[in-house]
């Protein structure tokens, strides 16, 4: 930017020099020149040529100095009169007026009249002259014609709409073709800047004229852009792009109108552009090359792929509704030919048809480019081009983000658009399969899987259920529907499975000759490496490809696979052979083959069929493909990802087949035993297994009658054993066959769907009908017929059916199998006969056999006679020592190898060992009775079970040995069995005790992964056996704990709350005797066993999990704990009592007085805090204790000790309260005020006059007690006691004012000390005191400092210590560095411009004690930039004191703009003699400031005083982007308009890069200005608001933006005047719903909406709804009336509740906790206040609708949110549960990323959301059921959910919620009465409600708790304010207590004797009647408390009758007490 003429200040950095005297070329000069023709051409020329180098601060301004003398330029016009000219004359002339206009149009821009003038006279006088000059030969004339035509339109919109008027264009015809070859500035380029200048300079208007001519644009596009210098394309791409493409103003028609598809080709061929790269780039020519081609690139990008400012129309429907759609774009794309030659031209089409899918289809249909399928690169190329584009098209679920239902067929059409190319059809993929080449396979095979795995990908998503519960437009159904359609379509473009098949065919066929060529090879030239073997690269991918694209058939078009008749299983070939998977095929082909056999149907593949194994690596040539996959599974056992897959292929073959239907985790075992094998091993087992699978599978039915018959034998036999065992059978032997025919039967006609045949079989029923598998009978006939050299089969097959028998529940059966198939092994005496593993097998399952049934087979054998050593495994170790007895289980060895194995035991090994375990547990029960010994050997194994089955508790827990056997003695429950009373009592002991360890081991790990279910019969069976003892033994309570009470003790925290409550309740109720140990003489009673028990529980219970402590007390466990706690001495008693009368004060009214007493007659430190909560929460224990202290004796203990003073002091402090419910005889009541305030006050009153005084104590001495006593500089000084401070600070100022005597100067140092200099009450009033001080003649000027704070304090000090000889005055960097920066920008931000300059003590501002006070710091800055004074201006300026001076122009105080303009003018004359750098933009800003004042003290608006400082700041960063910006527009002007906004357009709509920036800042400026109606209205005459709204709404504006024109207009709404015009004019609601119900509105956005929202609301209300709050609680109706007229309009109040409600339905997507609390107390507001004025409309008369209430989904949406902000779980499920339940779609919270938020903010967070809840509960009130009013009718659907059922639901919870909350947190009374009305007329009127809340527990300990606290609060106040609240509450209690009934007989006359009309009987009464409620709520069968209650009101009356004269009439309380003892005698 040039600079000015040299300014008179001289410069810095430059030392004056003397120069000689050069005479310049003035304007004088030449307009002399001008006039003689004989120096006119010379003139011209030395003017033109000077003009040039300027602006120059060396030269002076000839250009300036011209216009000045002739503002017409006449002398220059003058020569082009007269007779023809030359054209060397006419150029002079044009360039000497070129050089005028391109300065008027810069940096003398003030003289633009000038520039406008000239332009208008050429182009009415000299247009034809111009246009006749473009026909010359004299390229620079032309050039010159041309550069003088841009000139012209350079002044702006009128001048270049007026040369655009006059121009011929036809005359402009060729101009664009004359280039120079050279590169040198041609006629085209000049042509070009010419045409480039409309768009410059013009308007919307003449852009879009300069658009629509064909001539310009057009013309220079058509004509060479492709040899145009890099400089020439840059300039004509970026001037399109700001000023044509960005431009909002031009439409996207007039775009499309412009960008033709010859326009678009012709820049697109700037991809190949070829001119001279003339702009600073690398030497290559490849560089400028590729600069130009991004620059297009980018071009074409924004022009072609942007919604918002392109020229590409978005349709939803992608082209199937059949409009014309983006037919320019088609066009275009389908004319580039390079698309698969060039990337970025590439990379446009891709992401044109990205943006624009709707010419997807038309695309591939006119395109040149051939896709049939043939060996050459082009079509590769093409193809290739193809998977990028569909490759970049969007997922499905942009399909549906369009609200509005599409029908099925069309949405399918639109899926397809996206999915699959309208070019790959079937016989595309055919003939690209039929092909020879590999290399086309593979292309078509790439295209076919991409194309599957998308349609894969969509189906997932069509077929995601949670997706579409929440939506409103489809369902489940309809996906499926169209997910059906989809696949059918599908499968008519896919080729069949053959085809497919063939090509692996043909590729394995090419494979197999190839290796048999190589082999041929080989043996020729043995020194050839194997590396032949492996297949290309090429091949592998397409035969991993081919697998995949099956497995996706199978996904996505099953129909296929299923008509496909081919066997699978030969695909298998050539990758397994008979050693298992082939080393040399690649990993991800046996991944492959694995995934495909998993995938596929088993019925594709013929596993037990022999097939041909290539290679010929078998001798037999032949195996089952089931042999290949047991090979496959033992030849991966080293591959981590193999062997998985291989073993769930495994599983999946057999589980097929059908014959493991029940038996498949037995599978797993034979595997698991096949795999450990060592290699050698494994041929012969496989080929084993092998045979005996193939003959199970062919003869399914022979082996698994052989089963049934093992199992039926086993069911006779132990039927058989003894009578008393016949009954228990684990099944009926007859039921045996039956099961099995109904599951030949289904198994042979159900094809797979048994669920159709009835319900499931039981697990019990299935392990007992099928105890192992098939596979066992099969296995163990072919190993009686194995040859000799067949032990590893045998070592295999003893391994697996030893795991198998373990895992029995029953090893009868299996044992049986054992045993015959041992008998025809033996019998048939074959060789298998001699295996030791077979003996050993044999001689351990006999060990479950019966007696009768052991046979010796086998000769004996010492093995496992033997001690074993070091078994392998954990499994073998238990079984040795098993074997060998329970001695074996007892040594130290086996503890140690027991712990070495499970260190090194697998996992998978875990469930068998627990199975073992139990097995023998099992087995030991069942022989109890015959080997006593075995306590031992259970001990033992429980050992080994607590070890070793930590991680498999569920199956030990569903285990029924385990669940029949705990507590069977305590319950007499005995399970099946044969043993004799004193050995069944010692087996259910030992069995008790163990599982009792095992529980209290594996509770609390189950407690902490929530599975206590699994724990849930043990504690059925806990809790049965305690009531059963309690039955029995309840009067005579055991010495110690039974077994039942241990487990009780133990488990307790685990059992259901409700069941405990009540095991509570009964041990509570037992007799007083059951309850506490006898005690011998001298000792006081303990508890018993139950009582200990009980104390324990509640102890427990209660300190673990208080919040819910008092719902768990009942009134029955208080009583019960009364009686305990008077009857014995328990200091864990005495704690308990205390801790829950500290959380349930409540609780007090239901224990009795004797409980009080038993506390007074021991004085210790629990017992007295015990009484004092019972006295501070109860009528009858204060009643109690003021009878006890009328006792002489007892006034006589509380005289001799000083424990009774705290219980003195509570009882004090409570008697003062209102309590009608006792009488008050000669009891006072106390008051108590603020000592300070209320000295003040008196002093105002007492010393008014001053006759007056001299009787009272002088002001000084009251001044010097007040200043000299002890805590007086401790208050003044700390700033913690604001309000004592304060307080004392006011009564110093009235001391002060009434007595001007007692100032001194020794007083100043602490007034100062105690400054602040903010605008604190404290503060104000402390400034005040300093002015009194100063009337006084006690001034700062001569305390010589200007210091506050703590550094007056410490000035002080130092002057003091070194005396004024040494002292040193602080200087002004001292004071500026005591302003700290927060407070300093927060007091420019918020200026209180109502502050005085002189204030008042009656016009205090309110308290802001965040800022500085400017009464202190104006006159501050005036003292240190007195002339005398050094000032650092920089540093003045940086702290922000120029900003506070400059804010404090836009005062209201007219003397506080006097101090700032004062303080100002100072600031200017030191700042004209700094030196710095930023000094000459600090001077100017001041200047065009004063220079735009145009009176004296002028106040500035507010926004712009914001605007000059931020200016200010931005001067003292060089750096930033803006001060270029603002710097610019400051030396354009010469002073600043006060009466708009500076550049607001031109910073708001700025085009730069750094726009955003620019944008960012000026909206800074209007946050931070807008603060009065004045503001407003400069903004209003702008415009500026409806530029805000607009540009918010268009899809041009960010997020960030969107928010920051939010924070704008809540600034705005703040004034009163604003907020009426932007709601009323601007239709600013209307504004915010359209706003919120955008679909990309996000969090920050929303929050945002909330603060306007809030901030609109409580401006347009004002006053006005405390006004109507104040006038509900007077007692004048008229006035009531009166006030209730002055609330708004109803129809504003309904749209501030639609927005509101808007945003409510949006609060899933997550608010702050601030925002939250904001949006609540708006919404609360709103709705209270539309009350209001349906009430006033209601009295008026007036028509009006009923008022909609709010929904379940938005209360519930509300809730929903504060209980996610508050990390509620609980409140959570519950709405979740409820949300489900009732199928709330929209009541959900979108998950977000939570950030940890620092423990200051998480606090201030926390206190926000507490104090939400008060304005919930009363949004809640608005919320009422909807209930059906008919039954619902018979033919209704049964999903059709029923609305009560939700409002039911609804109204239970938040009843609960506002009861927890009232609870918690005591309100005011308006508030409990607000409930009171709601919870009547949505709970107590609807008796299906009141049944649900009844049985709450919770909910109802809350309500009494309420009540409670209710009548605790009126005690506080008057009674007549609470009598309503209380009476409603009463009959509400009363209500639900009589629906409830079983009351008690005294009822009625209770109620008739309380509920009277009196006023004193009615206070007494209803007090009276809380009692009585109280203990009947919490289920007392009669009011023994109460009457107890009445008995003491009389018996005190009647004692003080007779021992005195007949007194005054019975109070209130004792009538109705009289009135209840003569009603129930």
């Amino acid at each position: 930017m040039g600079k000015k003429r040299h300014s008179d200040v001289p410069s810095e950095s430059d030392p004056p020099q003397k120069k000689e005297k050069v005479p310049e070329f003035n304007g004088t000069e030449f307009k002399a020149m001008l006039r003689n023709p004989a120096t006119a051409m010379k003139g011209l020329e030395k003017f033109t040529s000077t003009a040039k180098k300027l602006p120059c601060s060396d030269l002076y301004d000839v250009v300036e100095g011209y216009i000045k003398i002739s503002m017409e330029c006449a002398d220059i016009f003058n020569l082009l009169e007269g007779e023809k000219h030359t054209e060397t004359e006419m150029m002079l002339v044009f360039g000497s007026l070129e050089v005028i206009l391109l300065r008027t149009a810069s940096d003398l821009s003030h003289f633009n009249m000038v520039g406008n003038a000239i332009v208008k006279k050429i182009a009415s006088s000299y247009m034809k002259l111009l246009q006749g000059s473009f026909y010359s030969s004299n390229h620079g004339f032309v050039r010159q014609c041309l550069n003088l035509l841009s000139a012209m339109v350079s002044q702006g919109v009128e001048a270049a709409r007026e040369v655009l008027d006059h121009i011929q264009i036809k005359t402009l015809s060729g101009l664009a073709t004359r280039k120079d070859k050279r590169g040198k500035p041609d006629v085209r380029l000049a042509f070009i800047q010419f045409v480039l200048s409309f768009l410059v300079s013009g308007d919307s208007a003449v852009i879009r004229q300069t658009l629509e001519l064909k001539e310009l644009l057009p013309h220079i596009l058509n004509t060479g852009l492709k040899e145009d210098r890099m400089s020439t394309v840059n300039l004509i791409l970026s001037t399109l792009k700001s000023k044509v493409v960005l431009n909002k103003a031009i439409s996207k028609t007039q775009k499309v109108r412009f960008f033709t598809p010859a326009v678009l080709a012709n820049l697109a061929s700037l991809y190949k552009w070829n001119g001279i790269a003339d702009a600073t780039t690398e030497d290559s020519d490849s560089s400028g090359l590729s600069v130009v081609r991004e620059l297009v690139h980018s071009f074409l990008l924004d022009l072609c792929c942007s919604h918002k400012h392109g020229i590409s129309f978005h349709d939803a429907s992608l082209g199937t509704a059949g409009r014309a759609g983006n037919l320019v774009l088609l066009q275009f794309l389908v004319g580039l030919k390079q698309a698969t030659e060039d990337e970025l031209v590439a990379d446009l089409v891709v992401n044109v048809l990205k943006t624009s899918p709707d010419i997807l289809s038309r695309y591939f249909k006119e395109t040149q480019y051939s896709y049939t399928p043939r060996l050459k690169s082009a079509w590769q190329d093409n193809v290739n081009l193809l998977k990028k584009i569909y490759e970049a098209q969007p997922d499905i679920s942009t399909v549906f983000q369009n609200r509005e239902m599409i029908p099925l067929p069309r949405l399918l059409s639109m899926i397809m658009v996206i999915s699959v190319p309208p070019v790959c059809n079937k016989a595309f993929f055919t003939q690209g399969l039929n092909l020879a080449s590999s290399t086309v396979q593979l292309m078509a095979v790439s295209i076919m899987n991409f194309i599957l795995k998308k349609a894969s990908k969509n189906m997932e998503y069509l077929l995601d259920k949670s997706v579409w519960y929440k939506s409103d437009v489809y369902t489940d159904d309809m996906m499926e529907e169209l997910v059906q359609q989809y696949r059918e379509t599908l499968g008519k473009i896919l080729p069949d499975m053959t085809g497919i098949i063939s090509s692996w065919q043909s590729l394995s066929k090419k494979e197999k000759a190839g290796v048999e060529d190589k082999e041929t090879k080989r043996e020729e030239r043995p020194e050839q490496t194997n590396n032949e073997n492996e297949l290309p690269a090429e091949v592998i991918l397409l035969k991993a490809l081919i697998l995949q694209v099956i497995c996706l058939y199978q996904k996505v078009v099953p129909h296929l696979v299923m008509q496909c008749k081919f066997d699978f299983s030969k695909l298998l070939k050539g990758i397994v052979s008979e050693k298992g998977m082939r080393e040399e095929i690649p990993p991800i082909l046996q991944y492959q083959i694995l995934q495909l056999a998993l995938d596929l149907p088993a019925s594709k593949f013929s596993w037990c069929r022999i097939q041909d194994i290539a290679y010929s690596e078998s001798s037999s040539g032949e195996k089952s493909v089931l042999y290949l996959l047991l090979k496959m599974f033992v030849s991966s056992n080293n591959s981590s990802h193999l062997r998985p897959s291989t073993q769930k292929l495994v599983l999946k073959v057999l589980k097929d087949t059908g014959v493991f239907e029940y038996t498949l985790p037995e599978l797993e075992l034979w595997l698991e035993q096949l795999a450990r094998l060592e290699p050698n091993q494994q041929e012969t087992v496989i080929q084993f297994l092998e045979r005996v699978l193939v003959k199970l599978v062919c003869s399914s039915h022979e082996y698994t009658d052989k089963v049934a018959s093992f199992v039926q034998e086993a069911g006779h036999l132990q039927a058989n054993l003894s009578s008393q065992e016949g009954d228990a059978v684990s099944i009926a032997v007859s039921h045996i066959d039956d099961v099995l025919d109904m599951l030949d039967v289904i198994m042979e006609g159900s094809d797979g769907e048994m669920e159709e045949f009835g319900p499931s079989l039981s697990e019990e029923l299935i392990i007992q009908t099928f105890p192992f598998s098939t596979v066992v009978p099969a296995a163990l006939e072919a190993r009686n017929k194995l040859p000799a050299d067949k032990g590893v089969v045998c070592e295999y097959l003893c391994a697996v059916l030893s795991d198998v028998l373990h895992c029995q529940r029953d090893p009868l059966p299996l044992c049986l199998t054992l045993l015959q198939y041992d008998k025809e092994l033996v019998f048939s005496q074959l060789p298998a006969s001699f295996y030791q593993s077979i003996v050993h097998l044999h001689q351990y399952s006999s060990r479950w056999l019966p007696q009768q049934c052991r046979q010796q087979l086998f000769k004996s054998s010492e093995c496992l006679t033997k001690e074993v050593s070091a078994p392998a495994s954990c499994s073998l170790l238990l079984k040795a020592a098993y074997v060998q007895g329970p001695a074996a289980l007892l040594e130290d060895t086996f503890r140690q190898n027991i712990e070495k194995a499970v260190a090194s035991m697998p996992l998978a090994e875990f469930p068998v060992v627990i199975k073992q375990v139990l097995l023998y547990i099992r087995s030991t029960v069942e022989d109890f009775g015959m080997v006593g010994a075995k306590i031992k050997l259970i001990d033992q194994s429980y050992f080994c079970l607590i070890f070793i089955l930590v991680s498999a508790l569920t199956s030990i827990f569903k285990h029924p040995c385990l669940e029949q056997w705990f507590l069977a003695l305590e319950l007499a429950a005995f399970p099946p069995h044969s043993l004799k009373p004193v050995a069944l009592k010692h087996l259910c002991a030992q069995m008790t005790d163990n599982i009792l360890t095992l529980l209290k081991i594996s509770a609390p790990a189950l407690n902490d992964l929530s599975h206590l279910e699994l724990l849930c019969s043990y504690m059925v069976a806990l809790e049965r056996a305690t009531l059963k003892e309690l039955q029995e033994k309840g009067s005579r309570p055991p010495k110690t704990h039974s077994r039942t009470f241990q487990a009780l003790l133990s488990l307790h925290s685990y059992m259901d709350s409700s069941n405990l409550r009540e095991l509570v309740s009964q041990l509570l109720l037992l007799p007083h005797d059951s309850l506490i140990c006898p005690s011998s003489e001298g000792t006081q009673s303990e508890l018993s066993i139950y009582g200990q028990v009980a104390l324990h529980i509640l102890t427990k219970c209660t300190s673990t999990s208080y919040q819910d402590h008092s719902r768990f007390l009942t009134q029955a466990h208080l009583h019960g704990l009364g009686t305990l706690f008077v009857s014995c001495s328990s200091p864990e008693l005495e704690a308990f009592m205390l801790q829950t009368l500290s959380y349930d004060p409540g609780s007090a009214k239901l224990i009795h007085t004797d409980v009080l007493l038993h506390c007074l007659q021991k004085p210790l430190r629990d017992s007295l805090a015990i009484s004092s909560l019972l006295l501070e929460n109860c009528s009858s224990h204060r009643l109690r204790f003021e009878v006890w202290c009328l006792e002489p004796s007892n006034m006589d203990k509380m005289s001799e000790t000083d424990a009774f003073f705290p219980l003195i002091n509570t009882y004090l402090q409570v008697a003062s309260r209102e309590d009608p419910a006792r009488p008050k005889d000669g009891v006072n009541r106390y008051s108590d005020h603020h000592f300070l305030n209320t000295l003040s006050n008196v002093l105002e009153l007492m010393y008014g006059s001053s006759e007056v005084q001299k009787d009272l104590i002088p002001l000084s001495t009251l001044y010097m007690m007040t200043s000299s006593h002890s805590r007086f500089l401790p208050t003044m000084l700390d700033s913690s006691e604001e309000p004592t401070r304060k307080a004392l600070v006011s009564l110093l100022l009235c001391l002060v004012k009434k007595c001007p005597t007692v100032c001194n100067s020794n007083h100043f140092v602490v007034l100062l000390a105690a400054y602040g200099a903010t605008l604190s009450t404290s503060d104000q009033k402390l400034l005040l005191l300093l002015q009194e001080y100063e009337k006084n003649h006690i001034s700062l000027l001569q305390f010589q400092s200007f210091l506050w704070g703590p550094a007056a304090v410490e000035h002080h000090k130092t002057r003091k210590s070194l005396g004024a000889s040494l002292w040193k005055q602080p200087s002004s960097d001292d004071v500026l560095a005591l302003l700290k920066t927060d407070a300093m920008i927060q007091t420019i931000l918020k200026f209180p411009q109502q502050r005085r300059i002189l204030p008042q003590v009656h016009i205090l501002m309110k308290d802001l004690g965040s800022l500085y006070d400017p009464c202190f710091l104006l006159p501050l800055f005036s003292a240190i930039l007195r002339p005398e004074c050094v000032i650092d201006c920089l540093k003045f300026a940086s702290c922000h004191a120029l900003g506070v001076t400059v804010m404090a122009l836009s005062s209201y105080d007219p003397k506080v703009r006097a101090a700032a303009y004062h303080v100002l003018s100072c600031f200017y004359q030191h700042l004209e003699a700094a030196r710095f750098r930023e000094k000459r933009q600090l001077l100017y800003l001041m200047n065009i400031v004063k220079n735009g004042i145009r009176k004296q003290n002028q106040r500035l608006p507010f926004i712009l005083t914001s605007y000059i400082n931020k200016v200010a700041q931005q001067m003292l960063r060089p750096e930033d982007h803006m001060y270029v910006v603002l710097n610019r527009f400051l030396l354009a002007h010469h002073s600043l308009d006060l009466r708009r906004v500076p550049e607001f357009f031109k910073l708001f709509n700025g085009f730069e890069l750094e726009h955003k920036i620019e944008r960012e800042w000026i909206l800074n400026v209007l946050e931070e200005g807008i603060s009065d109606g004045h503001c407003y209205e400069l903004c209003n005459q702008q415009g500026i608001f409806e530029v805000l709204l607009s540009f918010s709404s268009s899809p041009l504006c960010s997020e960030h933006f969107q928010t920051q024109i939010l924070r704008v207009l809540c600034r705005a709404a703040r004034v009163t005047k604003a907020a009426y015009s932007l709601t009323k004019s601007c239709g600013l609601l209307s504004w915010m719903i359209q706003a919120v119900e955008k679909r990309n509105l996000n969090q920050q956005l929303l929050c945002a909406m909330i603060d306007l929202l809030h901030v609109l609301w409580f401006t347009i209300l004002g006053q006005k709804e405390k006004k109507v709050h104040e006038a509900s609680t007077s007692s004048s109706t008229e006035e009531i009336s009166q006030s209730l007229m002055k609330c708004l309009p109803l129809l504003l109040v309904n749209e501030f509740l639609c927005v509101s409600l808007a945003i409510c339905r949006h609060l899933r997507l997550g608010v702050k906790a601030a925002q939250f609390s904001l949006f609540v107390q708006t919404l609360c507001s709103v709705l209270t206040h539309r009350g209001t004025a349906l009430s006033v409309n209601k009295q008026a008369d007036r028509l009006m609708l009923h008022p909609q209430p709010l929904s379940c989904t938005e209360t519930l949406s509300l809730l929903l949110c504060w209980a996610s902000l508050s990390h509620h779980t609980p409140l959570l499920t519950q709405i979740q549960a409820l949300s489900e339940r009732n199928k709330l779609n929209h009541v959900s919270q979108d998950k977000f990323q939570e950030v940890n938020p620092p423990e200051d903010i998480k606090t201030q967070e926390e206190k926000l959301l507490t104090d939400c809840k008060v304005h919930l509960s009363r949004i809640f009130v608005h919320w009422e059921p909807v209930f059906h009013l008919s039954e619902p009718q018979p033919d209704q659907p049964r999903d059709k959910l029923d609305p009560s059922q939700l409002a039911g639901d609804t109204a239970l919870l938040l009843t609960k919620w506002s009861l927890r909350w009232l609870v918690e947190n005591p309100s005011d009374e308006y508030t409990t009465r607000e409930f009171l009305h709601w919870f009547e007329k949505v709970t107590v009127k609807h008796r299906n409600i009141v049944n649900l809340a009844m049985l709450n527990f919770g909910l109802k300990a809350d309500l009494l708790q309420l009540f409670h606290l209710t009548f605790e609060a009126r005690r506080h106040s008057s009674f007549s304010t609470g009598a309503e609240t209380l009476q409603l509450f009463t009959n509400i209690m009363i209500c639900l207590l009589e629906m409830q009934g079983h009351l008690p007989d005294v009822h009625q006359a209770v109620i008739a004797a309380c509920l009277t009309h009196q006023d004193q009987s009615r206070r007494a009464g209803l007090s009276l009647l809380s009692l009585y409620v109280h203990e009947l709520w919490s289920g007392a069968a009669s009011a023994e408390l109460f009457l107890s209650h009445v008995r003491l009101v009389t018996r005190d009356k009647n004692k003080k009758q007779k021992a005195s004269k007949p007194s005054k009439p019975q109070t209130a309380i004792r009538a109705i007490c009289n009135h209840i003892i003569v009603i129930k005698r």
